[in-house]
């Protein structure tokens, strides 16, 4: 998949957070059944664990392609805003993150 391919449908759910701030994760939840299908389909992981964040076996999942596609938006729009939160021991819709540190989220400035 191409960045190009989602960047509807990111900006989307960014517009629809209303300024609030979400994580890869989040925004990956609230995408069309469609593209969060084929974003699986393209980061397979071995049956049995999570498709993104910890337990995953992968490096680069769905969760790391829509925060990549972002912050390659956010070169062009001043609206997509990113920031950072220490993901020491949270977890976003069911998914922990792989990274325990520094993680990107995202908002759309009203």
């Amino acid at each position: 998949m191409e960045f190009i391919e989602i960047q509807d449908q990111l900006l989307f759910v960014l517009q629809q957070g209303n300024g609030m701030f979400r994580t890869a994760y989040q925004i990956f939840i609230n995408l069309r059944p469609d593209t969060r299908d084929k974003l699986i389909r393209e980061y397979p992981v071995v049956s049995g664990r999570p498709i993104m964040g910890e337990g995953a076996g992968i490096y680069y999942s769905p969760a790391s392609f829509i925060a990549h596609a972002l912050a390659y938006f956010a070169k062009n729009n001043d609206r997509i805003v990113q920031g950072f939160i220490d993901s020491q021991n949270v977890r976003f819709e069911g998914y922990e993150p792989g990274f325990r540190g520094t993680t990107s989220i995202w908002a759309w400035k009203l």
